[in-house]
């Protein structure tokens, strides 16, 4: 009798292991506020790799908001999501463990692929004419825990000037962005892959009262020393209504973030589906157009934080790794 309950105890139990080696497994794309880049591309590349790979993986993929780059790193770390879109310099002091990780270091951290470029539109009251302008003013440097909140802080540490000398309002992109048309405030650190759709919207406002600033050759070229990994750019004329002549401002790169414990499989096949999916892609977000191959270049390999072994494994196949 023993021996039957025994075995029978032994049989529900492999078959519990079994059934959960075969389940289904949730991955999840940690992105930033809806207002920006990061989340409409999260949800157009999920939708994609869902459709490519769901199957094939026995994974459903699905995208999430957040703060942004700092939150992200901390979700990734405490693997409360998969896949994590975040800006360059953030996660370099992720892995090392520097400025906000101080003593935290995440090396388990890994390339999965380039983003787009981000490039910054420093929406502003139509008075406000530079950067120092925005003394003493109102300026929306982002939400807590966002990528936007360090930028916001190099770029004014740059000129000279700290939070202190501003009245930073902690908004989302989206919000701040509806806070400036409104009068609310008087500027607003928004970034993004042009063309951003909240930009887009409001760009399309007939009668305006606020501006995306144009950048000085002199602040771009000061900033840029201070602060190498912001590189000095120009948004083409025409990419938003209203906008006849080139916005001269500045940019930095995006990145896909992993960590080491994924499968290389599973890394090599999403490496392997985006880049094999481009055209699918453009067409769900326009973002998408400036995302191209030709940034796993030499910078993107000799990155400091590694390639994770699945993406480098499909970099070889196509002869960008050697």
């Amino acid at each position: 009798m023993y021996k039957k309950f025994f075995i029978g105890i032994m049989l529900v139990f492999f078959m519990f292991l079994t059934c959960s080696a075969f389940a289904t497994e949730f991955y999840t794309i940690t992105t930033a506020t809806t207002g920006g880049s990061f989340y409409p591309a999260g949800v157009a590349i999920s939708q994609l790799w869902y459709e490519k790979l769901g199957e094939k993986l026995d994974i459903k993929f699905s995208t999430q908001s957040s703060a942004g780059s700092v939150e992200n790193a901390d979700i990734l770390r405490k693997k409360e999501a998969e896949i994590a879109i975040m800006q360059n310099n953030v996660v370099l002091w992720a892995y090392f463990g520097t400025h906000m990780f101080e003593g935290k270091p995440n090396k388990n951290f890994r390339l999965l692929q380039p983003f787009v470029p981000n490039a910054y539109h420093i929406m502003v009251d139509k008075n406000v004419n530079s950067l120092l302008d925005i003394k003493g003013k109102k300026f929306v440097v982002g939400r807590a825990g966002s990528g936007n909140v360090t930028v916001s802080e190099a770029v004014l540490a740059a000129i000279g000037l700290s939070f202190d000398d501003v009245r930073p309002e902690y908004l989302g992109q989206q919000e701040g962005l509806n806070a400036l048309r409104n009068g609310v405030v008087d500027a607003v650190m928004a970034m993004g892959g042009y063309p951003v759709p909240s930009i887009s919207d409001m760009m399309a406002t007939p009668i305006r009262s606020f501006k995306v600033l144009n950048l000085s050759d002199e602040e771009r070229n000061i900033i840029h020393q201070k602060e190498p990994w912001m590189l000095i750019t120009e948004i083409p004329a025409n990419t938003y209504m209203n906008q006849p002549e080139p916005i001269k401002t500045l940019q930095h790169v995006a990145l896909f973030i992993v960590t080491e414990e994924m499968p290389e499989d599973v890394a090599y096949e999403l490496a392997k589906t985006t880049w094999e999916n481009m055209d699918w892609l453009r067409k769900a977000s326009a973002i998408f157009n400036r995302m191209k191959i030709e940034a796993v270049d030499e910078g993107f390999l000799n990155y400091p934080v590694p390639l994770h072994k699945g993406a480098e494994k499909y970099y070889k196949e196509i002869g960008v790794v050697k």
